[in-house]
C-alpha cells in the first residue's frame, strides 16, 4: 500500500511547552534536543511560529535541511522498527554536489527525539531510525520514474517541466533515459513570488512578513494586512505571465530544438506550481498547435513517488514475507515549499 503525507518545509526554534495544540503527529511536529535546542516542524511552525526559517535549495550540512529529513523520517516509520529504504533528490544545478553529503547524512541508524505532547500525548518520544539502503536521483529523474512506472504508465516520448518553488527543470525524456542536452535548472516559482512582492509593496507594508507566509499568500491568492482582505489574484497572474515569459518559455526555446519537437507531442507537467491554471494555459497558448500539455494527477506528489518506486527497485526481489514486512521504502521530496513523503510497504 503506497501513501503520501506532506508538510510545510519551514521550522522555527522554540522554548514553548504545547499541550494538546493539535490533532495528530503531522499537524503537531515538534523536534526535541537536537543539537541541544527544540524546533516546530511544518504545520506547527505555520501556526504557532512567529519568525520561520527555510532556505532555498539547501544541502544535508544545513540545519533546516536535517530537520525535515529526520521528521520525515519519522513518518517514514509509521511508530514500527521497520529498515528504511531511502530515495531523495535534488535540482540538476545542485544534485552532483550535494548528493554525498545526503548519503552520509541518511544512511546508518538515527536517534529522533520528538514531543507527542502537541498532540494528546503524555512526554517526549525517542525513536530509533534504521536507514539501510539510500540513492539520490536528480528531481526530473524522480518524476520521471512515477510518469513511466506509475499510475501514468507512459511508454512514448515526452517533454517533462518541474515547476517547483526554488528551480524550474526541463528535459526530453525517451525510454531510454533523458537527452542530456535538454536538462536544465531556472529559476522557480519564487520568482514570480518575488514580482508578487515588489509589487504589493507599494501599497501595503509587508515588513513584518516572513518569506513563507508572503508565499503561501501568494498559493492562496489574498493577503490579510491590517485585518483586511487584499485579493491578489490578478497581481497573481500578471507576476506568473512574466514568470512564465521571461524565464520558462526562453529556456525552453534555448533547450528544445525544432528536431526534439519531432520526437514527440507530449508535455508533462509536474511540481507544485503546475497546479497553478495561469501558468497550465500559458503552456497550451504556446505550445497548442504541437503539443498536448498534461498536468500529473497530484503534480506536488510526482518526484516522491517516482523516488519510492526508486527505492522499491534498490531492494532485490523476495519471497520471504518475513523479509517483506521488515522493510518500508521511501521517497522523500525535501522540497522548498513542502516536504513530501511516500512511502510503500510490501506486506500491506
Amino acid at each position: 500500500m503506497k501513501r503520501s503525507y506532506v508538510f510545510p518545509s519551514v521550522y522555527e526554534e522554540t522554548t514553548v511547552d504545547f499541550a494538546k495544540v493539535a490533532a495528530n503527529f503531522i499537524e503537531g511536529m515538534k523536534i526535541v534536543n537536537f543539537n541541544q535546542r527544540d524546533y516546530l516542524i511544518g504545520n506547527m511552525a505555520l501556526t504557532e511560529g512567529i519568525a520561520l526559517h527555510k532556505f532555498l535549495n539547501s544541502s544535508a550540512q544545513d540545519l533546516d535541511y536535517q530537520l525535515l529529513a529526520l521528521t520525515a523520517l519519522i513518518i517514514a516509520s509509521q511508530g514500527n522498527d521497520n529498515k528504511l529504504v531511502i530515495t531523495t533528490g535534488f535540482p540538476f544545478i545542485t544534485h552532483t554536489i550535494f548528493k554525498k553529503g545526503a548519503r552520509d547524512f541518511y544512511l546508518g541508524k538515527h536517534q529522533v527525539c520528538f514531543d507527542t505532547k502537541t498532540f494528546g500525548g503524555s512526554d517526549v518520544e525517542n525513536v530509533s531510525l534504521n536507514v539501510v539502503a539510500f540513492d539520490v536521483m536528480t528531481e526530473i529523474d524522480g518524476c520521471i520514474k512515477a510518469i513511466r512506472r506509475g499510475q501514468m504508465a507512459e511508454k512514448q516520448n515526452f517533454f517533462i517541466g518541474s515547476l517547483g518553488f526554488g528551480t524550474f527543470e526541463l528535459a526530453l525524456s525517451t525510454p531510454s533515459g533523458i537527452i542530456q542536452r535538454t536538462a536544465h535548472s531556472e529559476k522557480g516559482i519564487n520568482y514570480a513570488v518575488n514580482i508578487l512582492e515588489n509589487e504589493i509593496e507599494k501599497q501595503y507594508c509587508l515588513n513584518l512578513l516572513t518569506s513563507q507566509q508572503i508565499e503561501r499568500a501568494f498559493q492562496r491568492g489574498f493577503f490579510i494586512i491590517n485585518r483586511r482582505k487584499v485579493d491578489v489574484i490578478e497581481m497573481r497572474k500578471r507576476a506568473l505571465t512574466s514568470y512564465y515569459n521571461e524565464v520558462i518559455s526562453p529556456a525552453m526555446r534555448k533547450r528544445f530544438t525544432d528536431e526534439d519537437f519531432s520526437r514527440t507531442t507530449k508535455l508533462y507537467l509536474v511540481g507544485g506550481g503546475a497546479m497553478y491554471a495561469e501558468l497550465e494555459n500559458l503552456f497550451k497558448e504556446e505550445f497548442q498547435d504541437i503539443l498536448e500539455v498534461i498536468v500529473y494527477p497530484e503534480p506536488y506528489l510526482c518526484a516522491s513517488e517516482g523516488y519510492c518506486l526508486n527505492s522499491v527497485a534498490l531492494t532485490p526481489s523476495t519471497n520471504s514475507l518475513e523479509l517483506k514486512e521488515n522493510i518500508t521504502y521511501v521517497g522523500i521530496d525535501l522540497g522548498n515549499s513542502n516536504t513530501v513523503v511516500t512511502i510503500y510497504n510490501e506486506s500491506e
